[in-house]
């Protein structure tokens, strides 16, 4: 799962341009094995809310430590800037985790992915210009989609723009909204970054949203909320896989952005960063056992594409045509 770029980082030694590359690497590589562990975790008897209600203040709790230790000032503006934030970034999980129980792991990581295309078109709405490739991307992210969702043997809405959003199921449609929400999330944080510091948005955010899935959670009835949070933790595939989703797909990716991603320019980034969709249908594949026919496995590469379009080949195309006139 993406989390936006940070401007500001912590105090830290200058680290090699191949160290960086590993570490983003890892860091996209560490949210493809989210989708599978969130899966786990499902399917092994823990409710949404409950894990919601753990691995954010877990997250959240590793974070504050981290932010007290590096001697981050904790400032009235930064924390305010962190609750609007975390109250985006609490319906971005929730939709996305919930929607995992009704959709394929593969499917789930590809629609994810979007939010690479739905991040300029918001920041149009707010009264910025979209680039030619943020179009180009979107159409080729839009047969993708149909590619993704269609069902051989559907009726004739499935072969119109309409039918990839009516073939859609319920989870398809959680995650999209997921996809979209990330754009708002992450138009957000770049406006709010450059106001307040960035751990202590990261970290911020994080346990807001742990609070508010701990209020939710609690007031659920069984089996949504935490009745039998103890019973499924009791099976350690599916307590190790919640605390991988604290430690990992968390506090994890936001130390590794923080650390390398200001040492690679934004196109490599994004290149990278594109193995997470990949990463998590190979495992759904391969280790999930869930099916995925050739023309979903099409349709999940073109959102791949689509993605690279939208994010590389403008930087790509203008490293190419603008000289370098450094010394």
């Amino acid at each position: 799962m993406f989390f936006p770029r940070m401007t500001a980082q912590l105090p830290q030694p200058e680290i090699s341009h191949a160290r960086a590359v590993l570490i983003i690497a890892l860091v996209a590589t560490v949210w493809g094995f989210g989708f599978p562990a969130t899966h786990i975790v499902l399917s092994g008897g823990l409710s949404v809310g409950a894990l919601m209600g753990l691995r954010f203040p877990l997250a959240g709790l590793v974070m504050f430590v981290i932010i007290r230790a590096n001697g981050i000032a904790i400032t009235r503006r930064g924390v305010l800037d962190g609750i609007w934030l975390g109250l985006v970034l609490v319906l971005v999980f929730w939709l996305q985790t919930d929607g995992m129980r009704f959709t394929t792991t593969a499917k789930a990581g590809f629609i994810t992915g979007l939010y690479v295309l739905f991040t300029p078109l918001i920041a149009v709405v707010i009264g910025q210009r979209v680039k030619l490739a943020s179009a180009l991307g979107a159409l080729i992210a839009v047969y993708g989609m149909y590619l993704l969702v269609h069902l051989r043997g559907a009726g004739a809405s499935g072969h119109t723009l309409w039918g990839v959003f009516t073939e859609m199921n319920r989870g398809d449609v959680e995650i999209l909204l997921c996809a979209i929400l990330c754009g708002v999330h992450i138009v957000m944080m770049g406006a709010f970054s450059r106001r307040s510091e960035a751990w202590l948005l990261a970290g911020s955010q994080v346990m807001i949203c742990g609070v508010v899935s701990v209020a939710v959670t609690a007031f659920l009835p069984s089996p949504d909320g935490f009745q039998n949070a103890f019973a499924a933790l009791s099976h350690w595939p599916v307590a190790l896989a919640a605390l991988y989703l604290a430690l990992g797909s968390t506090v994890f990716a936001f130390w590794g952005q923080a650390t390398a991603q200001t040492r690679l320019g934004p196109t490599e980034s994004a290149v990278l960063f594109s193995l997470e969709p990949v990463v998590a249908a190979v495992l759904s594949v391969v280790w999930l056992k869930e099916p995925m026919s050739a023309q979903q496995a099409l349709g999940g590469a073109l959102i791949v594409v689509a993605m690279i379009v939208a994010e590389a080949l403008p930087r790509m195309f203008r490293a190419i045509t603008v000289p370098d006139t450094r010394p």
